[in-house]
């Protein structure tokens, strides 16, 4: 069974979600229902970002002011 729902948009966001369902030759409520469904899809923070782990690689400068002053005042170090 299927229901309608009504929403009211803007112009440019008209615009933007019809080059969307022509461009994959889809309709407008084709289209539109995609777009729910994928923002509605419950998906965990790591399922989402777990490709980025271990990307980011940065040099270790132990002469920076702010590491001494931090490991100074850490009291688990």
């Amino acid at each position: 069974m299927s229901t309608t729902v009504t929403i009211r948009t803007d112009e440019a966001l008209q615009k933007a979600l019809q080059a969307r369902a022509r461009a994959r030759g889809i309709t407008l409520s084709e289209a539109a229902r995609e777009i729910l469904r994928q923002a509605l899809e419950h998906q965990p923070l790591e399922g989402k970002t777990g490709h980025l782990r271990g990307g980011l690689k940065l040099p270790r400068k132990q002469t920076e002011p702010w590491r001494k002053a931090l490991r100074e005042r850490n009291w688990r170090a």
